[in-house]
């Protein structure tokens, strides 16, 4: 089998899958190693980069996923009525910072950092499967450790959880709020 098959058994994976699919599941399917699905995966990236494709081919969550353009997404969401995923509060969002920078952490040290009760944002965190519980810390009472999940790494288009700025980056001007 030629590698513009492979690549056109590749495109059709993408584009027929609902999730994230990994790099595993692509080797398996094709028979190829892994360097030959990075270069088909740049190959199709390359393709679908000019404006005449409304997709692109995206690296999240340890695997690749078909994607509307950025571009082209507020257009789509008119179109077919699509609501917002639900946007995060403020107070949701610093949780999630929380244990995306500190995990494996317990809710006790995400309040001890936020100095008020994490509860409601743990819970709608966990309905939304953006974090999960990863075990216990094996200190008196045993208290549940909370982690991100793949779904976290799909929400921001994340390929693993090193992705995530440094503090350093967040402090630069381009993390920066346009109201300061």
């Amino acid at each position: 089998m030629g590698l513009d098959r492979y690549s056109a058994i590749i495109e059709a994976v993408l584009f027929y899958e609902s999730e994230v699919v990994s790099l595993e599941k692509l080797i398996s399917i094709t028979g190829l190693g892994k360097d030959k699905i990075y270069e088909i995966i740049e190959e199709l990236k390359n393709k679908f980069s000019d404006d005449l494709h409304g997709v692109t081919i995206l690296e999240v969550a340890g695997g690749f996923c078909m994607q509307i353009k950025k571009e082209l997404l507020n257009d789509f969401k008119q179109i077919y009525s699509i609501k917002e995923k639900g946007r995060l509060t403020r107070s949701a969002m610093t949780v999630l910072s929380i244990i995306a920078y500190k995990q494996p952490v317990t809710k006790h040290e995400i309040e001890d950092i936020r100095g008020v009760s994490a509860d409601n944002q743990v819970r709608l965190l966990l309905e939304k499967n953006l974090i999960e519980i990863v075990g216990r810390k094996e200190v008196l009472g045993k208290p549940l450790l909370y982690g991100t999940t793949q779904e976290f790494l799909k929400f921001f288009n994340l390929k693993n959880i090193e992705d995530l700025p440094t503090i350093h980056e967040l402090k630069s001007d381009e993390f920066r709020p346009d109201d300061e």
